[in-house]
């Protein structure tokens, strides 16, 4: 019994420790960092301006309300579906946009994107970050910087 009730001990230990915390509590505002620099590929590469939008509430979570790619050729026919997406910030200094789903001529591509996670700076840098597809197409891969304003940072 007491063997039980000290695993039982470590797994509630272990599932607190995972939470982050995000701050400044606000709407913030997400934009790549140059021009076009967001490149989406799912075959054909496309060269993208990106606008959206995080939520982080009291508590210190964060979530992505709207995000969409404006500008470029074709950009606009790609979209991002079933917002909010958590954003969760990891240990290891990367952030990781759960149940993402990504659809348009790239094809229809769902799961987690993670990314590299600048706390200096609130900048978050894809680097052909993978969607698997979710029919028989390839995969969607995003590259490139994107930018927190005002600045995000968190505490895994």
């Amino acid at each position: 019994m007491k063997k039980i009730l000290i695993a039982l001990t470590l797994v509630i230990a272990s599932i607190g420790a995972a939470a982050d915390t995000w701050s400044p509590q606000a709407t913030i505002g997400l934009v790549n960092v140059g021009t076009r620099s967001i490149e989406v590929s799912g075959g054909l590469t496309f060269a993208c301006n990106l606008s959206g939008s995080v939520t982080i509430d009291a508590a210190g979570n964060a979530s992505v309300g709207s995000l969409s790619l404006i500008e470029g050729f074709a950009c606009p026919a790609i979209f991002f579906n079933s917002l909010p997406y958590t954003m969760v910030g990891n240990t290891d200094n990367t952030v990781t946009l759960q149940e993402v789903n990504m659809s348009g001529v790239t094809g229809h591509c769902f799961g987690d994107l993670t990314g590299d996670f600048n706390q200096a700076t609130g900048e978050l840098s894809f680097n052909n970050a993978v969607l698997p597809n979710v029919g028989t197409g390839l995969d969607c891969k995003i590259s490139g910087t994107i930018s927190t304003n005002p600045q995000v940072s968190f505490v895994p």
